[in-house]
């Protein structure tokens, strides 16, 4: 593999784990503050979102070059 290809994947793999996590974690904590709102507290979802969140700090792990 050359290293215009791997620095294209490990580029794409970065971008995904920095743009999707947060997005993901941000929908389900706003569904579960919807739903607390109501009486129904889902305290997995609250859980689900923050690791999504968190999952952020993985994109920053993968190396750029």
């Amino acid at each position: 593999m050359d290293g215009s290809s791997a620095r294209g994947w490990r580029r794409a793999v970065r971008l995904a784990l920095t743009v999707v996590p947060p997005l993901i974690g941000v929908v389900l904590i706003a569904q579960a503050v919807v739903a607390s709102i109501g009486g129904d507290i889902r305290r997995w979802q609250f859980a689900l979102g923050a690791v999504c969140l968190c999952l952020t700090v993985a994109g920053k792990l993968v190396p750029e070059e």
